[in-house]
């Protein structure tokens, strides 16, 4: 009897059980899973696709960050909003130089280019005082002053090339046209044993130093793109000057 009833009980528990288990896959056992909201910006991995939120702009990576050896990111990226990065940027408009820039000179000496600084500081918007050191001569150079016509300096040559003489020509252009070139040298004895060669056969000649100049002084100055190149021009004689080259 007892057996009997010990066997029923167990029955029955297992029935209830199983009634229980099965109630419950039919209404769902709850999720575990957190709960994610999604109107707040989630973690995620470097190399990871975005996914597209609806409503929800994605964060823009401002730059890619190296990856090490192990995998991982060296340098932690910097992450800009979708409104931030929607902005438009100002493009950069360079400012166009304007002006007049000219080169005054040059002058004698200081004391010259002195006396014009105070009239043109008065016009100028920027004007800087220049010197040019003297600069010793680089040859020496044997010659015949320019005659009156070609035919006249044809006839002369004709006469030194009789006499065995060479290294000559004719300048045909410039403010030295029809003058005879006898010859450039390294240095000034060389060019005097020239003129005496010339002067033994019956030729007067001349003989000066090339590239010899002396000390110069400047005014280098910007103007108004509107300012009155005659009223410049009557205060010194001046050439042009890039705008560049004003320190």
């Amino acid at each position: 009897m007892i057996l009997r009833a010990a066997i029923v009980f167990l029955l029955m528990l297992n029935l209830g059980l199983a009634a229980w288990w099965l109630a419950g896959a039919e209404k769902g056992v709850a999720s575990t899973e957190p709960v994610i909201d999604n109107r707040q910006p989630g973690l995620r991995l470097v190399n990871e696709p975005l996914a597209a939120k609806a409503g929800v702009a994605p964060p823009i990576l401002a730059a890619s960050a190296p990856v090490n050896s192990a995998g991982a990111s060296a340098v932690a990226p910097v992450i800009k909003s979708g409104i931030d990065a929607e902005k438009p940027v100002a493009p950069v408009v360079p400012v166009a130089s304007t002006g007049l820039c000219l080169s005054f000179g040059p002058f004698a000496d200081a004391a010259a280019r002195d006396l014009v600084r105070p009239r043109l500081q008065a016009l100028a918007q920027k004007l800087v005082a220049r010197d040019a050191k003297a600069r010793s001569a680089r040859g020496w150079r044997v010659y015949m002053p320019p005659l009156a016509s070609r035919d006249e300096a044809q006839a002369l040559i004709e006469n030194i090339k009789a006499t065995g003489i060479s290294d000559w020509y004719i300048v045909a252009t410039g403010s030295e046209a029809n003058s005879i070139a006898l010859g450039r040298y390294g240095s000034e004895e060389s060019a005097r044993r020239r003129l005496s060669q010339l002067a033994g056969k019956g030729f007067s000649a001349r003989a000066e130093p090339l590239g010899d100049t002396p000390p110069q002084w400047w005014l280098d100055a910007r103007f108004p793109a509107d300012a009155s190149r005659a009223t410049l021009a009557a205060i010194a004689p001046s050439s042009p000057l890039d705008c560049a080259r004003l320190p």
